[in-house]
C-alpha cells in the first residue's frame, strides 16, 4: 500500500498515511469549534479521520487530555515536544480512528465537511460544495 509522508516543523515527528484514506474525500474535515481553534492556533483545524491501521508514525509525540470537551469526554491531542506542531487527536466518536493534521503535508485535499460552522468568522466563507453542520453530526 503507497502512502503519503507529511513531518512536523522540526522534522522529528513523521506521519505516513495510506493514499486510500488521504483520498476518501468525505473524511477530509475542517473543524471551527473553540478547541481545535486553539490547538492549531488558527481559524480551524484541517484533518483527515484515518483507520489506526492506514496511519504510522515515526517519533514519540507528547499527548495533552483536553477535557473540555462538548461531550465531556477526553480528547487526546498530540503535539511535537520539541516545537510544538500539532500532529493528531483522538474522539470517542470516532473509535479506531485518528483525526490527523492536514497541515503537517504538503498535499492538502479539497475538505468535504465543516463541523461547528455556528463558530466559523462570520467573515470566513463557506467551502463551496462541503457539507455543513453547527456540531459534529453523529
Amino acid at each position: 500500500m503507497s502512502s503519503t509522508t507529511g513531518k512536523c516543523l522540526c522534522e522529528q515527528i513523521s506521519v505516513a498515511v495510506t493514499k486510500e484514506a488521504l483520498g476518501a474525500a468525505d473524511k477530509i474535515v475542517v473543524c471551527h469549534c473553540k478547541n481545535c481553534r486553539q490547538n492549531n492556533g488558527s481559524l480551524a483545524a484541517v484533518d483527515v479521520i484515518a483507520p489506526e491501521s492506514s496511519v504510522k508514525i515515526t517519533g514519540q509525540p507528547k499527548i495533552y487530555q483536553d477535557t473540555n470537551t462538548d461531550s465531556g469526554k477526553p480528547m487526546p491531542r498530540a503535539f511535537c515536544g520539541n516545537c510544538g506542531s500539532p500532529i493528531y487527536r483522538t474522539s470517542p466518536s470516532f473509535p479506531g480512528m485518528l483525526i490527523i493534521k492536514l497541515g503537517l503535508f504538503d498535499e492538502i485535499p479539497k475538505p468535504a465537511t465543516e463541523v461547528y460552522c455556528k463558530r466559523r468568522p462570520t467573515w470566513v466563507k463557506a467551502i463551496d460544495g462541503a457539507k455543513q453542520f453547527d456540531t459534529m453530526p453523529k
